[in-house]
């Protein structure tokens, strides 16, 4: 029998395969013993979180969200606090979220999770002390990656689209200067790329460090100092594996707080989501998320 016999299902049908997923997931949850109370396919941000936070306050014991990284990350702050467990179905591009978690980007595997999975708390970022994060807040070259992961690029490359939009913010991208603010010092450099990470991975399938996690209660911080061609080619390619971080030219830390300023003012990509601007604090909020994951996840 399912840990959790009652859910809510809400999905964004217009993320990257989320229209057609929707009814196979609706499906395969029935079938799976669980009890849909309600079932909700939008198109529209703002009923998707609207949604949300009516089934958190009614305490329901768990609350399925189909969609790609933006669209849970709109939602996680409702979840904080709360009685509800997040239930993830990936149907976005890059799904970042649910790779840290170990979730397959397949609906009837993603479904197995939910169902025979357990529930584990993960940490989530925080951004000016009241806004939460999933993944990483970006500024610089990611931000000109997000601008060019447009709904039709998603539609018609896949995830071939992240290479596309790399090369493209490489022609584009322009040095700036950066004042990094943390417990263990001030640091200021000039810089094409600044990334503060909660997890694993960043810009697709690319792990933030080595040894970065999604429960160790710290944020993995780097920022490119050699703002060169080549300096930018050599990073990119050093991103498999999550080795830019070991370049001289890659100033990396981990933390758990602090603030950045830039000049001049920089865009800032929360999430795939680009709605703020510099200077900006962070911080990190161990444990936050309570959310269903395989029985091998370990963080």
């Amino acid at each position: 029998m399912p840990e959790y016999k009652q859910a809510v299902l809400i999905v964004n049908t217009k993320s990257r395969i989320g229209q057609t997923s929707f009814e196979d997931a609706e499906s395969q949850l029935r079938a799976r013993g669980i009890e849909l109370t309600e079932v909700h396919a939008l198109r529209h941000p703002q009923e998707l979180t609207s949604i949300v936070q009516k089934a958190i306050a009614r305490h329901t014991p768990l609350v399925i969200v189909g969609g790609g990284d933006g669209t849970l990350s709109s939602v996680v702050k409702f979840f904080v606090d709360s009685k509800s467990v997040l239930g993830v179905l990936p149907l976005g591009t890059g799904n970042q979220f649910a790779r840290d978690l170990h979730i397959p980007c397949n609906i009837s595997a993603a479904c197995d999770v939910i169902v025979d999975g357990k529930t584990e708390t993960v940490d989530l970022g925080v951004l000016n002390e009241s806004e939460y994060f999933l993944n990483v807040a970006t500024i610089g070259l990611t931000t000109l990656i997000a601008d060019e992961l447009t709904g039709e690029a998603k539609r018609r490359l896949g995830r071939a689209v992240y290479i596309v939009a790399l090369l493209h913010a490489m022609a584009r991208v322009r040095p700036f200067r950066v004042k990094i603010s943390t417990p263990q010092g001030v640091q200021e450099v000039t810089t094409l790329q600044v990334v503060i990470g909660n997890g694993r991975y960043h810009a697709g399938p690319f792990p933030l460090a080595p040894d970065a996690t999604i429960t160790d209660g710290m944020l993995v911080l780097y920022a490119l100092s050699d703002v060169s061609r080549w300096g930018l080619c050599r990073f990119a390619l050093n991103l498999p594996g999550g080795h830019h971080v070991e370049l001289n030219q890659v100033f990396e830390m981990k933390t758990n707080s602090g603030s950045i300023e830039t000049e001049p003012i920089q865009r800032v990509t929360v999430d795939g989501e680009t709605n703020l601007c510099t200077p900006i604090r962070f911080g990190i909020a161990p444990g936050a998320l309570r959310v269903r994951v395989p029985m091998t996840f370990t963080g």
